[in-house]
């Protein structure tokens, strides 16, 4: 082809989803950057040096276009992807020989089938799995595609399954492939018992056979239609929303022998037409060639004819056609009869010879497990077990060569090598060196294939959970046309393996979930084999088969990481500088020890979760998690902090990305000491209700508080027995006013015993508390910003201020209003405040016929009745409430100086009494404040200045706010002493100086 000016060769490559170009053909001026990477057909990783849009011409056709090519390094081939070459006209598909409705771009028809389920199974709900942002628009039109076609529908109404989406990439042409992850659906799924054809079965209509043809069902399974039911069964969800399949999918436990049985129903009666899973072979027979081509043809268009009726469609670019031999069932099928398939025993033909002691002794377990089958196997083995003898120097004789060669024919041969009989259990042999894969596929415990290969490069790097897996996918994909469809019991070493396959596909790395995904065909059933028994897979693995060829293959992209270049490398270098972490990524390569306690003490705290450990481009992971290495976290936790959210949240956005150990714990103490969020923090929750009693008798228990209407002050008091009122107008808010209607009323109905207000100015003055202490009255003042505390008077306070401003904008006298208030019945007692007052109802201006005294008995149900509704709110209220922790002395906290106010440093000096304690500002000022406006903190006050001498020799100290009251000796719920407030303040003459009203929320310190 021609590019630049220049002739270039190509390999064409029809099964690369890209076009690949050295780098000397290539200016680089016309090649712009990418992030992708690229993987060969192997596995192996290769890094481009960019990408480039280049115009390519055929030189013998003339034909043009214009091409997006990767670039690499000059060491590659340069490839033609599949649209390419057929863009260009360089293949062309021979579809002559099929019939156009057989192999149209269709969906087949098998008919409806019903899935049926476990009545005992609990239904389950799972959540959307996160897709890399690189892959989303492509799963999108994927989605929509399968839409189009009527495979998937959008469901709107609720489902009682939802189970997760699964994407995969083919590895024929590397285009995304929409599955369906049911675990869970699988689990409660009931199967349809159908035998599969055996070989013995086979064989009859192959016999004299001399031309054969195979070919594969399109879209195998999608040929089943589902019924509703069971098609709502099937519902995934997508960051799209939610589909349900109409079609069987992949990825059903049951699907196989679903479509196995409707398929041979389909083509039974069709002369030299054998069909086994998505397989189809035709064969012609004759005693000539001729005679077998022509018979050939015919049972070919038969079978086309059948197809057409049952709608059954073909893969025509996957057709095998009038071919004299081909590979079915693992046999070599020919003219001359039924042959092993080579493929099949080449691991053990091909097996290099051991080149340690250590190796002869693997070699000697796997033939003394086979040596049942045939006794005379391990007599062959003599010249080789003579080098495990002690004082015996290695020497690999020609002797020793000749038995080696002896072993492995014998082992490739019947009465070792078994056929494959359906109806027996179905044992698969898998293991994993440092170096490659081995895998054995047995029954009864003789083998029927074996199979072996290297690991590439970059599979050499992989975590040993890693290689162990895809010793598990390697095994079953290379023996697929065994375990497909059918239950398959898993032998594997690696007793983390196990632990794995248990848990959901969100919680593995990316790597794991991409071979699990390959797994999810498959019915299997692990089983942990200690290294010691597990002798064929064990060997295989260590005598392995090289790659058979190095050219590069591109089926994928595959982008390394979502995350910027940047941090990758960021992470990478931390990682490679954190000893803990590469000790953690030996042990990870290289494989666990079984005991915990033979594990390297400064990574011992990962054994637990070494399941999901696992390595990708030199950063570690947990599942999808990246490791954060110690150096970098104080950095994650500033970034996860960035939008200053609780620990709730960030803790949430932490689990999504990130892991280390201990990790919650570190994010609750940045939550706890970041101050800005401490300042803003929201109210505490409200603590369960604690009631006052309501006293034994009438007016010995009242409240009081003061209250402004239209520029007069009145003094309200309420009894806490009856609920019977008085209001008074003051002259002022003085002590000495108050005190002067206190007594009026004390005259009036006697002294009570205890007399709750809400601290004001004129409560704490020294004349108040020396008339309260005269008149032998329990002064309780309530917390600092807690009208809560004094509630009875509270409500009172509102009850008359609106019914005087009712009455003021009416007219009506207010004194009527007061008398009807105090006669009318209360809903808790059922009697009014005036007759719990004074035994009768005070005369109105309403008539009455009767005024009967109230009788003791009627007074003790109206107490009982009020009791067991304060009982029923209490319950109410305290349903959304609790009580919180309690404080110790010298704990900081931060409080609530002012209401609506953020919180401010503090710490608590002491109890002051019930829910209620004295707390030390940052300034140096005494508070009392309620638990309610406290909440306990890590971050500790910063200290108080010292005391210093202005310009003027005087001594300059903080004053605390004069809108705070001073504290006076006091009590609430019982007596305690409390230091006045404005006690910091020295007595000698001094400059005070005070922070401005309207600078109050501004911090200046």
């Amino acid at each position: 082809m021609r590019i630049n000016d220049c002739e270039v060769r190509f390999q064409l490559d029809s099964a690369a989803d890209v076009n690949t170009i050295c780098a000397r053909y290539v200016k680089k001026t016309q090649v712009s950057p990418v992030k992708h990477s690229l993987t060969m057909w192997n596995g192996t990783v290769v890094q481009p040096l960019g990408e480039a849009v280049l115009d390519i011409v055929n030189p013998k056709t003339g034909v043009s276009a214009s091409v997006r090519f990767t670039v690499v390094e000059n060491s590659f081939s340069c490839l033609l992807g599949v649209s390419t070459i057929q863009e260009l006209g360089l293949i062309t598909v021979n579809r002559g020989a099929f019939i156009a409705s057989v192999t149209a771009d269709t969906l087949g028809d098998l008919g409806e089938a019903s899935l049926r389920v476990d009545p005992q199974a609990k239904p389950k709900v799972l959540p959307c799995r996160r897709i890399p942002l690189a892959l989303q628009e492509e799963v999108h039109q994927q989605i929509n595609k399968l839409v189009e076609r009527g495979v998937l529908l959008r469901v709107e109404e609720p489902t009682a399954w939802v189970s997760q989406m699964a994407v995969t990439r083919k590895d024929s042409d590397g285009s995304l492939r929409i599955c369906i992850d049911p675990q869970p659906l699988n689990a409660a799924l009931t199967r349809e018992h159908f035998k599969l054809p055996t070989l013995d079965d086979v064989l009859p209509s192959l016999q004299n056979a001399k031309v054969f043809t195979r070919l594969d069902v399109k879209e195998a399974f999608w040929h089943v239609r589902l019924d509703e039911p069971s098609s709502l069964l099937t519902t995934m969800i997508t960051p799209f929303g939610r589909y349900r399949w109409s079609r069987l999918p992949f990825g059903l436990s049951v699907s196989s022998e679903i479509f196995q049985k409707r398929l041979t129903e389909a083509l039974d009666g069709l002369d030299g037409v054998v069909c086994v899973a998505d397989d189809i072979v035709v064969v012609g027979r004759g005693d000539d060639k001729s005679e077998a081509v022509e018979d050939h043809d015919k049972n070919l268009n038969d079978l086309q004819k059948r197809c057409a009726e049952r709608h059954i469609k073909l893969n025509d670019k996957k057709a095998d056609v009038r071919k004299d031999e081909i590979t079915f069932m693992g046999h070599r099928i020919s003219s001359t009869g039924i042959q092993p398939d080579p493929a099949k025993v080449s691991a053990i033909l091909n097996m290099p010879p051991p080149t340690d002691v250590h190796g002869v002794r693997r070699l000697c377990g796997m033939v003394q497990y086979l040596s049942r089958f045939m006794p005379d196997l391990a007599s062959d083995l003599g010249p080789i077990r003579a080098l495990t003898k002690k004082d015996c120097q290695w020497a690999w004789t020609q002797e020793c060569d000749q038995a080696f060669e002896t072993v492995k024919k014998k082992m490739t041969n019947t009465p070792v090598l078994a056929f494959f009989d359906p109806e027996k259990e179905l044992v698969i042999q898998v293991d994993s060196s440092k170096d490659g894969l081995g895998a054995a596929i047995l029954q009864d415990g003789r083998p029927l294939e074996y199979a072996s290969r290297a690991l590439s490069p970059a599979e050499k790097n992989w975590a040993q959970i890693e290689k162990e897996t895809l010793s598990l996918v390697f095994g079953l994909e290379r023996f697929d046309q065994y375990t497909f469809g059918r239950k398959v019991r898993v032998q594997n070493d690696h007793k983390p393996l196990a632990a794995i396959l248990r848990k959901p596909l969100s919680q593995a790395s990316r790597r794991i979930q991409a071979l699990m995904m390959r797994l999810h065909r498959y019915d299997i059933a692990f089983n942990y084999v200690p290294g010691s028994q597990l002798f064929i897979a064990d060997t295989l693995s260590r005598a392995y088969l090289p790659d058979p060829g190095t050219d590069v293959r591109v089926f994928a992209i595959n982008s390394l990481m979502d995350m910027p270049d940047r941090t990758r490398e960021e992470v990478r270098e931390a990682t490679q500088n954190d000893p803990d972490l590469q000790t953690l990524l030996h042990v990870i390569r290289n494989g666990w020890p079984e005991r915990k306690e033979d594990v390297p003490e400064s990574i011992r705290l990962y054994f637990d979760i070494r399941d999901t450990l696992g390595e990708q481009h030199g950063i570690l992971l947990k599942g999808e998690r990246v490791l954060i290495p110690r150096a970098m976290r104080g950095e994650m936790k500033r970034r996860l902090h960035a939008a200053h959210l609780g620990y709730d949240s960030m803790l949430r956005r932490a689990r999504e990305l990130l892991y280390w150990p201990a990790m919650a714990k570190d994010i609750k103490d940045v939550a706890d000491h970041c101050e800005p969020c401490q300042q803003m923090k929201p109210e505490n929750q409200k603590e369960t209700l604690t009631q006052h009693s309501d006293g034994n008798a009438p007016w010995m228990k009242i409240g009081i508080d003061l209250f402004d209407l239209d520029g007069r002050q009145y003094l309200v008091t309420v009894d806490y027995f009856t609920s019977f009122i008085e209001v008074d107008q003051l002259k002022g808010t003085t002590a000495s006013d108050v005190i002067v209607k206190l007594r009026v009323l004390f005259a009036r109905y006697g002294i009570p015993a205890e007399l709750i207000s809400d601290g004001g100015p004129q409560f704490t003055a020294a004349e108040f508390q020396s008339f309260a202490c005269r008149w032998g009255i329990t002064h309780t003042m309530s917390s600092p910003l807690y009208p809560k505390a004094n509630g009875k008077a509270e409500a009172a306070v509102k009850t008359i201020k609106h019914m005087m401003m009712k009455c003021l904008q009416d007219n009506t006298n207010v004194y009527d209003a007061l008398l009807e208030l105090r006669n009318t019945p209360q809903q808790d007692t059922e009697l009014s405040p005036t007759q719990l007052m004074f035994g009768r109802l005070t005369r109105s201006r309403l008539p009455a016929a009767t005024n009967k005294p109230v009788s003791k008995t009627q007074t003790r149900k109206a107490r009982q009745k009020r009791q067991r509704r304060r009982q029923s709110v209490k319950q109410s209220y305290d349903r959304a409430a609790k009580d919180l922790t309690l404080l110790s002395n010298g704990q900081p906290v931060y409080y609530k100086h002012r209401e609506g106010q953020r919180w401010q440093k503090g710490t608590v000096q002491r109890e002051h009494s019930n829910r209620s304690y004295i707390v030390e500002g940052r300034n140096g000022a005494i508070y009392r404040r309620n638990r309610a406006h406290i909440r306990p903190t890590k971050i500790k006050p910063e200290p108080i200045p010292e005391v210093q001498q202005n310009d003027e020799g005087h001594q300059v100290v903080a004053v605390p706010d004069n809108t705070e009251t001073a504290l006076q000796p006091t009590q609430d719920l019982r007596p305690v002493d409390v230091p006045a407030e404005a006690s910091t303040i020295p007595v000698r003459p001094q400059r005070a100086r005070k922070k401005p009203s309207w600078m109050i929320d501004y911090d200046t310190t």
